[in-house]
């Protein structure tokens, strides 16, 4: 049996909300390149670019995207032979 303890769990999803807030997904990215280039408004097109501005300077600085509000919803699996120890593991989710 795999015993894991819930603080790691809760590094974890830490990790992977930071990244999330700091990089905009590839395939994100590349379309909003994409309707850039093939936006016919000279206001759309500005706004486009700002947006891949943002996404870079968010990935530069390591400073939260301006993209989206919402809550996060967190899916995991865990195995049969896995203990977790050290709290609760929904509480360390939300931690």
């Amino acid at each position: 049996m795999r015993e894991i303890p819930v603080s790691e769990i809760t590094e974890a999803v830490k990790k992977l909300c930071i990244s999330a807030n700091y990089n905009l997904n590839s395939d994100v990215y590349s379309a909003i390149e994409n309707s850039k280039d093939n936006e016919q408004s000279p206001i759309g097109k500005n706004i486009l670019s700002q947006l891949l501005e943002n996404a870079d300077l968010a990935k530069e600085n390591c400073k939260p995207i301006c993209q989206d509000t919402g809550m996060a919803c967190v899916f995991l699996e865990i195995g049969q032979d896995v203990h977790l120890t050290g709290g609760d593991l929904a509480e360390a989710i939300d931690e």
